[in-house]
């Protein structure tokens, strides 16, 4: 019975059916494909599964090298550990002369609380005292690889979300690009910004107000880029206003072109004239209006109450509140918009990247962009909302990262959302069916052999550009811990040292603002000048700064260096990195002061 349904099948089909089933057959890797296709749409946790194993796999490949390439992973490290034994901090004394002490907030709690977890895996037994305070450095290294890999789970969630096609695809080009993978890489919580960030990105597109809500608040707790979540809703306003605008547009440029064709070409110049400019000043007048009153729709205002009422709370409900206020206007507006980089040393992450190896990390990418971005413009009708959303916000963040190389982990995700989306639009007014023909001739006849080895050519070139990609990126990325040229306990006897010889609470006056993190790390029982940024020691005290940047950089008489020191700064102690020549130039020439301890990395001086 089965053989005589599948003869009556084969009977019922067309002659074209027929070489269509014959070409699936005489084709079996295209099978394959298809097969795979079909499994990934009835199962789909096995592509959620697949994409977050793969990438979990290759950051804990990156972070294996016993190296870290941000400092600032001891400082969180240590906030986790504190946390962890003693509860939320209420007061940060460790960084005497900065306005960081005085409105201390920590505005990473909900990050620090996330890495507890990693904290509380098993301990190797018979580690020594030196080892031990290494370890937990370790643990959350396997932390920052589980929120890497979940970054790129949620921009494989998103991207099914949105219907695009081959979301597995278009996820994996992240891998390509050298300066997401680093940025992401750091015990840091930017990646923890991405996931709520993109969250934040569905609950926009698919009006889930109460969920908008909750991840304003939750985002407030975990990272201090929290204005980024307003942000985004008054741009997905303002695209939503767009694009509605648009079609207007569009509409009524159609009813004037059809008009014009049926206006008689005998029409007086100086009445067509007049009445073009009328018509564009009162078009103009009447879109403005249009924006605001569209701007302002039930659906716009929802969204923004759902996220300005959750980021408030979020503010007030907090364990830090009411310091959050001053804080976060300090945070937000001096240092992640102003920024005084031009006047004063700040992290590497806040200055401009350098243009040509900056576009040449991010070409795979770029490129796809840049076609979407073509299309969308040439594209006058059926350009949804989510699009115009993510052309804004991808212009957006390609501009901040231009001015600050840290906002990197923003632009990728939304360049690869922007771009899936466009392809998928691409992909549906291609004629697929002519392209399969035209690449049928190419294996068929001598006289298209040019035609054929420019194919292959191109399929090759392209495979070696991808795998040159993968490669670079990963290896680089991973050279960052591995090339560390200072151990991890660089700085670990020297704060032994000091821990164990000094009073606690003790101010040392340390050669470079960013070695603070790890001395905090390993000795928390002194305190220090200034850490984790400039800008705060700048603005509470600018003389002050002054004079310690004079200090550090060989500015003044050493004849002066101990009493300036000590009377200033009231420390007893000097910490000196080696790697600070200038600071070293000048302890040499100053009297006054002893050597209390030296190892490979650091000297100790005495005040006496």
């Amino acid at each position: 019975m089965r053989w005589l349904e599948n003869k009556n099948n084969f009977a019922g089909r067309t002659p074209e059916e027929e070489s269509k089933q014959s070409e699936k057959k005489q084709i079996p890797f295209l099978n394959d494909a298809r097969r795979q296709t079909i499994l990934l749409k009835t199962k789909p946790w096995l592509g959620y599964f697949l994409i977050f194993g793969l990438s979990f796999i290759i950051f804990l490949y990156i972070l294996m090298p016993p190296g870290i390439a941000c400092p600032d992973s001891f400082y969180h490290t240590k906030m986790a550990l504190m946390i962890k034994q003693n509860g939320l901090l209420r007061d940060f004394p460790w960084t005497q002369f900065t306005s960081y002490k005085d409105l201390f907030v920590d505005h990473h709690f909900g990050y620090h609380y996330l890495l507890i977890p990693f904290l509380l895996l098993p301990t190797p037994k018979n580690l020594d005292p030196l080892s031990a305070e290494i370890d937990p450095l370790i643990k959350t290294k396997i932390g920052a690889a589980f929120f890497a890999a979940a970054v790129f789970l949620a921009i494989y969630w998103l991207l099914r979300r949105l219907k695009t096609k081959a979301p597995l695809l278009w996820t994996s080009s992240a891998f390509l690009i050298l300066p997401f993978l680093t940025r992401l890489s750091f015990t840091r919580a930017p990646a923890v910004s991405v996931i709520i960030l993109i969250l934040g990105f569905y609950s926009l597109i698919f009006k889930k107000h109460f969920l908008l809500f909750i991840f304003s608040f939750f985002y407030v707790w975990l990272y201090g880029a929290w204005p980024l979540m307003l942000l985004s809703v008054l741009i997905y306003c303002f695209a939503k206003t767009c694009q509605e605008l648009n079609n207007q547009w569009t509409e009524l440029s159609q009813k004037i072109k059809n008009k014009k064709s049926k206006t008689k070409n005998t029409d007086k110049k100086f009445k067509n004239i007049f009445l073009f400019l009328r018509l564009c000043f009162s078009s103009f007048i009447f879109y403005l209006l249009y924006l605001t009153r569209r701007f302002f729709t039930r659906t716009n205002i929802k969204l923004l109450c759902a996220c300005i009422l959750g980021l408030c709370l979020g503010l007030i409900i907090n364990p830090y509140f009411p310091k959050t206020l001053p804080f976060y206007w300090f945070q937000t507006v001096k240092i992640a918009v102003l920024n005084y980089h031009q006047l004063i040393g700040v992290g590497a992450e806040w200055y401009p990247p350098k243009a040509p190896s900056f576009f040449f990390n991010i070409l795979p990418l770029l490129i796809f962009w840049l076609i979407s971005l073509a299309w969308f413009i040439s594209a006058k009708k059926n350009r949804e909302t989510s699009s115009w959303f993510f052309l804004f916000i991808s212009i957006f963040f390609l501009f901040y990262t231009l001015k600050a190389r840290r906002n990197v982990e923003y632009f990728i995700p939304s360049a690869i959302f922007f771009s899936a989306l466009n392809f998928a639009q691409i992909g549906e007014k291609i004629n697929w069916k002519k392209i399969k023909e035209h690449f049928n001739k190419l294996f068929q006849g001598p006289e298209n052999i040019f035609y054929f080895i420019s194919a292959i050519f191109f399929v090759f070139l392209s495979g070696f550009f991808v795998i040159l990609y993968f490669n670079q990126s990963i290896k680089d990325a991973r050279d960052l811990y591995a090339g560390q040229r200072l151990p991890l306990t660089h700085l670990q006897a020297a704060s032994r040292w000091l821990k164990d010889k000094t009073q606690p609470g003790e101010i040392i006056f340390q050669s470079r603002w960013d070695i603070f993190p790890e001395l905090f790390y390993f000795n928390d029982a002194n305190y220090y000048i200034n850490g984790l940024d400039q800008t705060f020691m700048y603005e509470k005290n600018k003389n002050l700064y002054k004079i310690w940047a004079d200090l550090v950089n060989n500015k003044t008489d050493p004849k002066e260096t101990a009493s300036l020191i000590k009377e200033k700064f009231g420390a007893g102690y000097i910490l000196f990195d080696k790697r600070d020549e200038k600071f070293g130039q000048l302890l040499k020439k100053s009297t006054n002061m002893e050597k209390a301890y030296e190892d490979q990395g650091a000297i100790i001086y005495k005040i006496k």
